[in-house]
């Protein structure tokens, strides 16, 4: 446990992910297919460093997550941003870039609870999504990083899944389970990809904390792990319900949502144009910290509040939202 290991990650370790995803998840890989990683961005750099070049192009979700955007941009690739609708991306726009006959090599989605307007990409969607990767060859990069918390009925499983789809990443993440402070990360792709993915890993960082994922080890195989999530997702469900009520409450005039099934946050549409950044500074004057548009949006900003509920109190919900009505 001292001395050097396997840049790929601990073998059991990796055999214990992999039986969650095979089982929990539906895929059908091996540990061939799986590097573990010190967090989730940093599986997002060393596929975007592996997968991508400087005439590239990746598509992203507009508004997404802009780490990713940032990893995607240090290769030299260009992103295409598409708009999100009410039951994920729009493929049409998709289409229009494709038919352009742009290079593009990877498309990047967080299809279980988008981020961060926390809609689901529906099944028909994912069906089609597939056909295109396998038409025109590009790879679907599938950032899952909060799949543990789903609270409706059963979640749609991974597009990683899916038997059809011939081009993919998956990435996932321990940090939403333990801690944002345990830096563990995963990445399961095509052998060919992940011998890539390894190799660049072990001339950046030979190998991952073999303590840290000892220990987590531990934690999955004396059940402590599945203890703590039966228990995480019952008063995440609670605390998403208290959420509902406290908005419908004070902010039912002023915003249009709809109430998540999963996922840690809600997605909140102001019905009057307002300065989400002015809203966000008197909130900060305050002591409560709120996303601005420019976080999440590729160039014009889009107007939404993205709120997250996990990590406080009824009080300081409720305190927030008061806040963001007076100011609304």
């Amino acid at each position: 446990m001292m001395g050097y290991s396997d840049a790929q990650g601990d073998l059991a370790f990796r055999e214990a992910i992999i039986k969650m995803l095979n089982h929990k998840r539906g895929m059908a890989l091996t540990t061939k297919h799986l590097c573990v990683t010190r967090g989730s961005q940093m599986a997002l750099y060393l596929v975007a460093c592996c997968l991508l070049g400087k005439d590239d192009a990746v598509v992203v979700e507009n508004p997404g997550y802009k780490p990713a955007w940032k990893a995607f941009e240090k290769t030299g690739a260009e992103l295409l941003p598409i708009a999100m609708e009410a039951d994920g991306m729009n493929l049409t726009e998709l289409k229009a870039y494709l038919k352009m006959g742009k290079k593009i090599k990877a498309l990047y989605t967080t299809p279980h609870h988008h981020f961060p307007t926390t809609v689901s990409l529906s099944l028909q969607k994912r069906m089609e999504l597939i056909s295109l990767s396998n038409q025109y060859g590009f790879t679907i990069i599938e950032d899952d990083y909060d799949h543990e918390f789903h609270f409706g009925a059963r979640p749609l499983q991974p597009i990683g899944s899916l038997l059809a789809v011939e081009n993919y990443v998956y990435i996932g993440t321990l940090s939403k389970i333990v801690s944002p402070a345990l830096r563990i990360g995963y990445v399961a792709t095509q052998l060919d990809l992940i011998d890539r993915i390894v190799g660049l890993r072990k001339i950046i960082d030979v190998q991952g904390d073999n303590i840290m994922e000892q220990a987590v080890l531990e934690l999955i195989n004396d059940g402590s792990i599945k203890k703590h999530l039966n228990k995480a997702t019952l008063l995440y469900d609670k605390k998403k319900d208290l959420f509902d009520k406290i908005i419908k409450k004070h902010l039912n005039d002023q915003v249009i949502y709809t109430k998540p099934d999963g996922g840690l946050a809600f997605w909140l549409v102001p019905k009057q144009q307002t300065d989400l950044f002015q809203v966000a500074a008197h909130l900060e004057k305050k002591g409560i910290q709120m996303l601005t548009p420019d976080k999440f949006s590729f160039s014009e900003p889009i107007m939404g509040l993205r709120l997250g509920y996990a990590s406080l109190t009824e009080e300081q919900l409720e305190e927030g939202i008061l806040e963001i009505g007076k100011l609304l």
